[in-house]
């Protein structure tokens, strides 16, 4: 009891009591985010009993309703409590995670009655393995991620990192997903609209932490040490997977492209209900690999670069999420067999899919791990280059005098 009274936040003059009390006022806003998603789950099946007599316009109508209900009671509750405006999103995004849980669970027969109107009308493609895989990811890596930045924004703390690597992470995903919808055989509906805030606020929250002054100054005069020269080799290594991929994705005739599609990887061959895996594998070539290369390129030049560091980190985000999903959906039940993982038989299928989306999906983590953590090592040309324009400037101011002198 005596420690809490020389607590930082509770001075001697204040009781234990107001320390108390403190502690809580900080945990209330994450508090009324968790208790809302709990709320999530009967509203979910209230909603699919009303979307039975609905027409899609008006599912819409109803879940957009829902959904502002649900910010405006946090808003009410949370008044005057939450330093961070971002905060009523990510409580929002709580709460839809946990539906997500549910859509998951229903497209793979596990509940029933809570989402079915709604996936069989709504979202159809969603009742895929692509769509099962993304609905499991939000509520389960994207929620951790929603309840760490509610407490973290609701107090005025900073969640620089996470958030942008959240952002890039869900924009991969919601750019997936959306032009899978507008390829599959039911085409997009007016449900679809409701992912138009998963494609917003990940947006605003990016540009609110890249505003944001890190809390660890870059390196102007950063010199590569091993480990970064040794991450460069990776690097490229990363790019020419992704190569390999973009090319098997857009149906290369040459024989590693069209053997890695056909036999290694054969989801990217996928078209029913949506091609979600080629579209990854698009994504992957036409971003992903620049990134890797460019990132490649900032970490010999100078790895203590700030552009770099935040690269790194959106770059990790979108990759980890893209290799999850491809990994997860190869192995989900709702997969048709021929376009699951191949056997270990086949040895050199199954090594070269691991090890390809190993490449795309961890290396990333590891450079940003090592940028954003790890101490950059200072060059002293910079120093050097200095220290002789001094000596050359102190030798003139000699020189000077005698002139003066002589005149």
């Amino acid at each position: 009891m005596g420690n809490l009274s020389q607590d930082s936040r509770c001075p001697d003059q204040y009781s234990n009591q107001f320390c108390y009390l403190k502690m809580g006022a900080e945990l209330l806003p994450t508090v009324v985010a968790l208790v809302s998603a709990l709320l999530s789950i009967p509203v979910c099946y209230g909603y699919t009993l009303l979307c039975e007599s609905l027409s899609q316009v008006e599912m819409l109508a109803v879940a957009g309703a829902i959904m502002t209900a649900v910010v405006a009671i946090s808003a009410f509750l949370t008044k005057g409590k939450v330093k961070n405006k971002m905060y009523y999103g990510f409580s929002l995004f709580t709460f839809t995670a946990v539906i997500d849980i549910i859509g998951g669970l229903e497209a793979d027969g596990i509940v029933h009655g809570f989402m079915t109107t709604y996936l069989k009308h709504g979202e159809p493609y969603l009742l895929s393995a692509w769509g099962a895989v993304a609905c499991y990811w939000d509520g389960t890596v994207f929620l951790t991620c929603y309840i760490i930045m509610v407490y973290l924004s609701s107090n005025g703390r900073s969640y620089r990192t996470l958030g942008l690597h959240w952002s890039s992470s869900i924009l991969n995903s919601m750019v997936v997903l959306l032009l899978g919808a507008c390829l599959s055989e039911s085409g997009p509906g007016w449900c679809t609209i409701l992912n138009t805030p998963y494609v917003l606020f990940p947006l605003a929250v990016a540009v609110q932490c890249l505003a944001e002054t890190p809390s660890h100054q870059p390196q102007t005069n950063g010199k590569p040490s091993w480990l970064d020269k040794a991450l460069v080799v990776l690097l490229i290594e990363s790019s020419l997977a992704a190569l390999l991929k973009g090319l098997a994705t857009c149906g290369s005739k040459l024989y590693i492209p069209n053997w890695y599609r056909t036999v290694a990887e054969p989801i990217l061959e996928e078209q029913k209900p949506a091609p979600f895996a080629a579209i990854q594998g698009l994504v992957t070539l036409f971003y992903f690999l620049p990134g890797y290369l460019a990132v490649a390129w900032g970490l010999m030049t100078n790895p203590g670069q700030r552009w770099l560091q935040d690269l790194a980190v959106i770059l990790a985000g979108a990759s980890f999420n893209a290799g999850g999903s491809t990994v997860a959906t190869v192995f989900h039940g709702l997969t048709k067999p021929e376009h699951r993982l191949p056997s270990t038989v086949n040895h050199s299928a199954y090594w070269a899919f691991w090890g390809v989306n190993t490449l795309l999906s961890i290396v990333p983590q590891i450079v940003a791990v090592r940028l954003m953590w790890l101490p950059v090592h200072v060059s002293h040309q910079v120093k050097n280059g200095k220290q002789k324009t001094n000596r050359k400037g102190q030798e003139k101011q000699k020189k000077n005098p005698r002139k003066l002198k002589e005149n």
